[in-house]
């Protein structure tokens, strides 16, 4: 009998053990913000900046992730100082004529605008080069739009800045889940481990 019992209890107890190291843990996989978010309707947020190298990155991949989770990812610029908020203009510029999903070939085109101009371009050229990006999509450039687009390019600002204190992120590219569980990305070590997390965390 205690031949018997004593491998089944060994198997039992390794059996355990896979279970508790598969499941994320708080404070290492992710976190629970202090105010939690009560107004939003996306269950999924990736918090990023178009100045971020890292976002950018992320930003091909982000289909993938949001096939993996069953998610429609909502995208929320960050707003931590001047030039971010200027980035963050430019982006929900984009947002409030597209339905809230920018086209993929135009994100690219807003990232490489703000990460790879010339520092030595002048105010007007990067005004013509803002603005013929946004004519080649057909739409309307940060300079071009009329007032009650520029109230709702403000309203997405205030929204953002909101996620961005209660979720005290001060590092992108980052997702919020439930409006309150913040994912740890660089815990994770690959893609499946990182979908996996937003997914445990999308039932709790």
């Amino acid at each position: 009998m205690k031949k018997t019992l004593i491998p089944f209890l060994l198997t039992l107890l390794a059996l355990t053990g896979c279970g508790d190291n598969s499941t994320p843990k708080e404070g290492v996989e992710y976190t629970t913000i202090k105010t939690p978010l009560t107004n939003t309707s996306a269950p999924v947020i990736e918090v990023f900046s178009l100045a971020c190298g890292h976002c950018r990155n992320m930003e091909t991949i982000l289909p993938e992730i949001q096939k993996m989770t069953d998610s429609d990812i909502q995208q929320v610029h960050v707003t931590f100082n001047k030039s971010a908020q200027v980035a963050a203009y430019i982006y929900y510029t984009a947002v409030i004529q597209s339905e809230g999903h920018p086209d993929p070939k135009l994100m690219e085109q807003l990232f490489a605008y703000i990460q790879d101009t010339p520092a030595e371009l002048d105010e007007t050229a990067r005004k013509a080069k803002l603005m013929g990006i946004f004519k080649d999509f057909q739409l309307k450039s940060p300079f071009e739009l009329s007032e009650e687009q520029h109230k709702q390019v403000y309203q997405q600002l205030t929204k953002a800045e909101t996620v961005v204190e209660n979720a005290e992120i001060v590092s992108v590219p980052a997702f919020l889940v439930q409006g309150k569980y913040l994912v740890k990305s660089e815990a994770h070590e690959n893609l499946e481990d990182l979908a996996s997390t937003i997914q445990y965390l999308k039932q709790l």
